[in-house]
């Protein structure tokens, strides 16, 4: 039987419309797709865990509910270590205040001094500025007592979803073997395999790094006798989850707190200290933790972010490089897709075969 192969303008046409039908639906579903993502990585994460119980004569169901409580003690614990700065933080605000209020006296006069600008002069260009922002204070101040009862009901969702997800882990794999040919399934099986392999060691690799380069800007931040050490320390580390914009908005962050509590000289000193420590982290940390797992070169990682944030914001952000991770591998089983594998990677060893002429 003689297949119909449609002209490249009509196969153009269907494969743009079924990308902008999947990124529609993809952010249509945001509420559903989005925890049952953040679910299906911290199953895989978990899953040796109930492995281990369930060789030990646990229930399956059992199993799965022990690791997710002891996943949820872990969390617990590390809010309930960060809780106590947090409370220090919370209670010193009102002199923080007062502190940002006299940097910006000293700014004042800087720049009538510099630029020749008084500060009657700088007060009402601040003050425009304030009044077009603060429609958009007031809403983040609303969205954001709106948003504790979302974010408890979100991780609520993504919990259970993991405890299921783990429960009928085989049904699951037993409806992906059904929905393909048999002639597809060893190279079903080999996706399953390697994406689960590569998700295990990129999170597990990530937790790693980020432990370490947590203790790494604590210890640095007690020598340098910064306030709240600890609290910027983790919090840095938090944000270096995201890929090259979360090491900015660490330091900007960090800079602004250590400039309200202490000297411009401070302020400097942490935004170098965490600058040295993600040299450290690109340089020898990743490299040697995380290893080479997730082969995506640059280019790719920051247009992943930086689209993910516009589907799906912060999550988006985070879920990106995971998302680009099993994308590459299914590309790279399927040989149709094979030059979308190359890339998505950041292995140069293949030269690209130079024309010779004759």
């Amino acid at each position: 039987m003689n297949e119909f192969k449609l002209p490249f303008n009509a196969r153009l046409t269907f494969t743009l419309l079924s990308l902008i039908l999947m990124v529609y639906i993809a952010h249509m579903a945001s509420e559903i797709i989005i925890p049952l993502i953040f679910a299906a990585l911290i199953a895989i994460m978990l899953l040796p865990l109930v492995q281990l119980l369930e060789k030990w004569r646990f229930p399956r169901g059992l199993a799965a509910g022990v690791a997710v409580l002891l996943f949820i003690l872990v969390v617990l614990l590390i809010m309930l270590l960060m809780a106590k700065q947090m409370e220090a933080f919370v209670a010193d605000f009102p002199q923080l205040e007062r502190k940002l209020l006299l940097t910006v006296d000293t700014i004042q006069v800087w720049v009538d001094n510099k630029f020749h600008i008084n500060s009657s002069t700088q007060m009402s260009y601040l003050e425009k500025a304030a009044m077009g922002t603060l429609g958009t204070a007031t809403s983040f101040i609303s969205q954001t007592f709106l948003s504790l009862s979302s974010l408890l009901i979100f991780i609520v969702f993504v919990l259970l979803y993991a405890f299921f997800i783990l429960l009928y882990r085989n049904r699951l794999m037993l409806f992906l073997v059904k929905l393909f040919q048999e002639k597809h399934r060893d190279k079903l099986l080999s996706v399953v395999t390697s994406t689960r392999y590569i998700i295990k060691s990129y999170l597990g690799g990530l937790l790693i790094e980020m432990i370490v380069v947590a203790i790494l800007n604590t210890v640095v931040f007690l020598i340098l006798g910064i306030k709240y050490a600890i609290l910027l320390g983790v919090m840095a580390a938090l944000f270096n989850i995201i890929p090259y914009i979360g090491i900015f908005t660490a330091l900007v962050l960090s800079m602004l707190v250590t400039l309200t509590t202490g000297t411009p000289v401070a302020a400097l000193q942490v935004g170098i200290a965490l600058f040295l420590v993600h040299l450290l982290d690109s340089n020898v940390l990743l490299p040697r933790i995380v290893g080479s797992k997730v082969k995506i070169n640059a280019l790719v990682t920051i247009i992943g972010v930086v689209l993910g944030n516009m589907l799906w914001g912060i999550p988006g952000m985070f879920l990106a490089i995971p998302i680009i991770a099993i994308m590459k591998i299914i590309f790279e089983s399927i040989e149709e897709t094979a030059p979308w594998a190359i890339l998505l990677g950041e292995d140069e060893s293949k030269k690209v075969p130079r024309v010779v002429k004759k």
